[in-house]
């Protein structure tokens, strides 16, 4: 398209990323949020109270208003249905992680989006911290030696009436495809496909079919190694969210979630802190000292950025980072997780 003065975004579900998503458009120039839809009550009350068109369907929206793109944040297992209904508008759109609840699914938009030559943008917004830019860079330059392994955790205890309504006791709501999907995308950004995967959970905390807690070990196609536990039923400080201060509603306690280890040295991450011998020499071994460089990076709000890209995507200025094929990879690694499992199997998966 031709680029325009301002760029129109319509919201499709406004809960809390929804909100995150017109907090982040209301600091920036050149781009507002031109219409919401949503079907609750409270997000009507947000609307009339922040001055935003509200909308009861995306058509009546994309009637009344000139829309050049939509974000669509609805729970996870709406998005197929609300992605195809704006492809078929002719919008472009970004969906909040992840792409769709199945492979076939996001298959389906890929195949779509490609045939109403429009562009999909998937929501892995943790890709424009420079942090993750660093991390990459670090490795890259071979200050780790050659990465061997990594492990992570995420584990944060969810209040209890995060879990009222009906759709975050599912599966496609469980902390595997909300939460840990977002590591699995980092991962693969910056260490590379992910091959096979071995996990065990369990649901035997809530009761609820969603996991609970569950442990993954993984294996990259260059050999890397890793493992991952996971669970929105604990309580500790480690989680990418109060590493760093992501998520407004949770304290930020600056403890490192994951811990990648190289034959030369090592990195706590997200807060970038490197490991590495006193003395460089080709026998360095463990009776040599280690020391710490606490690495600095600028501090950005990735929503703000990510809003910044999509706008470059729909003035085809540029492709999307994370795109449908893209989404769907990482969707496959999640999905894939929870076959595992589910089967007592290790699953090889299909790239």
């Amino acid at each position: 398209m031709l680029k325009k003065e301002i760029i129109n975004i319509a919201i499709v579900g406004l809960g809390t990323i929804g909100k995150r998503h017109v907090m982040a458009i209301k600091k920036m120039d050149g781009i507002k949020v031109c219409g919401v839809v949503d079907l609750d009550l409270e997000a009507k009350f947000f609307c009339n109270s922040n001055n935003l068109p509200y909308f009861s369907n995306l058509e009546d929206l994309n009637n009344s208003i000139s829309v050049d793109g939509v974000i669509i944040s609805t729970p996870t297992i709406m998005h197929y249905k609300t992605s195809c209904l704006a492809l078929k508008l002719g919008l472009d759109v970004l969906i909040e992680k992840p792409i769709t609840a199945s492979v076939i699914e996001a298959k389906e938009i890929l195949d779509l989006a490609k045939k109403q030559n429009c562009k999909v943008l998937v929501g892995h917004q943790r890709r424009f911290y420079p942090l993750v830019l660093n991390t990459k860079q670090i490795i890259k330059e071979g200050k780790l030696g050659q990465v061997i392994g990594l492990s992570g955790i995420w584990g944060l205890r969810k209040d209890n009436e995060y879990f009222d309504p009906k759709w975050r006791q599912e599966i496609t709501a469980g902390p595997v495809i909300t939460n840990l999907i977002h590591e699995i995308d980092c991962l693969r950004y910056i260490f590379g496909e992910i091959e096979t995967v071995s996990s065990f959970s369990t649901n035997a905390l809530r009761n609820f079919k969603k996991e609970d807690v569950l442990t993954v070990n993984f294996k990259f196609k260059n050999g890397i190694l890793g493992n991952f536990l996971i669970t929105d039923a604990g309580s500790s400080p480690w989680s990418w969210e109060t590493a760093i201060g992501e998520n407004i509603h949770l304290p930020k306690l600056s403890e490192n979630s994951i811990r990648i280890i190289g034959t030369e040295g090592s990195l706590e991450f997200p807060n970038l802190k490197l490991w590495s011998y006193d003395k460089k020499t080709n026998i360095n071994n463990w009776k040599d000292k280690l020391i710490k460089n606490e690495i600095h990076y600028t501090e950005l709000d990735p929503y703000i950025s990510q809003i910044n890209h999509f706008k470059d995507v729909i003035e085809r200025k540029i492709e999307p980072i994370t795109d449908a094929e893209d989404g769907m990879t990482t969707l496959k690694v999640a999905l894939s997780i929870l076959e595992s499992a589910d089967t007592n199997k290790t699953i090889k998966i299909q790239l």
